[in-house]
């Protein structure tokens, strides 16, 4: 958040995978860790991200121009339910740390046109 809101963040890799220390497994963005995926969007906005993207992912059996595609309609989906998040009120229900609430706003902006 300190780069994001300072304005020197130019840019970041988005991939996913299983957490194992030391492993990149280069999956596709948000396939393993929806609501990560989800949730580091909603950073990015709020730090007023500017920069780009980066798909850092390692197409073995896949289509690499599909995957691409996916990766690309995968970002602008959180992109969009972080924005939604923002407009309901997320940060004003966190400081509450009304927990259930926060949950119930993630799941109705993930669970409507997925």
């Amino acid at each position: 958040g300190r780069y994001g809101s300072a304005g020197k963040l130019f840019g970041v890799q988005l991939n996913d995978g299983y957490q194992r220390l030391g492993a990149e497994d280069g999956l596709m963005f948000g396939s393993v860790h929806p609501h990560m995926a989800l949730e580091f969007m909603l950073w990015l906005q709020k730090t007023d991200f500017k920069g780009h993207f980066y798909f850092d992912t390692f197409p073995r059996n896949e289509d690499p121009v599909a995957e691409a595609e996916h990766n690309i309609e995968r970002a602008r989906y959180f992109w969009g339910k972080a924005k939604e998040l923002l407009k309901g009120g997320i940060d004003a229900i966190s400081h509450k740390h009304d927990a259930m609430a926060v949950f119930d706003l993630i799941k109705e902006a993930t669970e409507k046109g997925r």
